[in-house]
């Protein structure tokens, strides 16, 4: 049985795999053990903000973050640590 904890470095790992080298700051957020062979995991991570320059660090005298917080709800196998599936988080 893998743990929550070895699962999400293990998620870490594929996360930068697959969603590229330029993701950040990834967290888990939300926790849902099943009384399956599953967890079900929120996991979130930071992207570059490719809808602004780069150059650009304020607008009207606010600030402009140059990152965009995405959510990814993740299903795990208990068992092995393998991940089931990757979907976009129904509230991001």
């Amino acid at each position: 049985m893998v743990s929550v904890k070895e699962s999400v470095e293990r998620i870490k790992g594929q996360f930068l795999d697959v969603f590229g080298s330029d993701i950040t700051d990834i967290r888990l957020e939300e926790i849902k053990e099943s009384n399956s062979n599953e967890y079900y995991l929120t996991v979130s991570f930071l992207v570059p903000n490719r809808n602004i320059s780069p150059t650009v660090t304020s607008t009207f005298g606010s600030m402009v973050n140059p990152y965009i917080r995405e959510y990814k709800s993740v299903v795990v196998n208990k068992k092995n640590g393998d991940v089931i599936s990757i979907k976009i988080h129904k509230d991001a």
